[in-house]
């Protein structure tokens, strides 16, 4: 099995490539990235992705169709990941998060693969009154980050069919230790402030 794993050098993708590696032995990681974040590392243990049978160095705009040769799955991580970064630049972030995610389920479909899994975000539901969300839930999307996924969600749900199985994740706020740490979530932002400062610092309306 051939699994290609986008957005595999952020904060989340060495934990998935650790999962995957474990969970199904045998397994060829084939990571899909750009690189932005290659020199963040918070682990003296050598580069995660060591843990890959190859790594391409590529804009997910910039996928073609060789990368999806032989592939079985993708895992599509890759985004720009963060509201105040969607906030300043929306354009960018609806190409990459939205037209470029869904140009690689496209491609995906096209040379066979049989399964999608789309990282999304529960920032689709957006501030809304009442009790716990669930997938039926009314959706809600306040920025470029959060329209750019439930546009996602949209545009590739359209694509899946018997032989192509389509997976949207809509993942809470990350958190936690990581090859490539990041600090500006806020929960791994609460932990940092609590150890430097002594004190948690609420810097927003929640």
């Amino acid at each position: 099995m051939k699994i290609l794993i986008t957005g595999n050098m952020g904060y989340v993708g060495p934990m998935v490539v650790r999962h995957l590696g474990a969970a199904l032995p045998g397994c060829e990681l084939i990571g899909a990235d750009s690189g932005f974040f290659a020199h963040c590392l918070t682990t003296p243990a050598g580069l995660p992705e060591r843990r890959l049978t190859r790594q391409h160095f590529v804009d997910v705009r910039e996928l073609s169709d060789e990368h999806f040769a032989g592939i079985d799955a993708v895992v599509h991580l890759a985004a720009i990941s963060n509201d105040p970064m969607g906030k300043a630049f929306e354009e960018v972030t609806a190409e990459v998060n939205w037209k470029a995610s869904v140009r690689t389920a496209e491609l995906a479909k096209k040379n066979g693969v049989g399964r999608y899994v789309f990282a999304s975000s529960c920032s689709v539901y957006g501030q809304t009154a009442g009790g716990p969300r669930d997938e039926n839930a009314e959706l809600n999307p306040l920025t470029a980050y959060a329209r750019s996924k439930r546009a996602t969600e949209e545009s590739v749900e359209g694509l899946a069919s018997d032989d192509f199985m389509v997976t949207c994740l809509r993942f809470p706020t990350a958190c936690g230790m990581s090859d490539r740490l990041r600090l500006d979530l806020v929960l791994n932002d609460f932990v940092a402030s609590a150890v430097v400062n002594k004190r948690i610092e609420v810097l927003s309306d929640g």
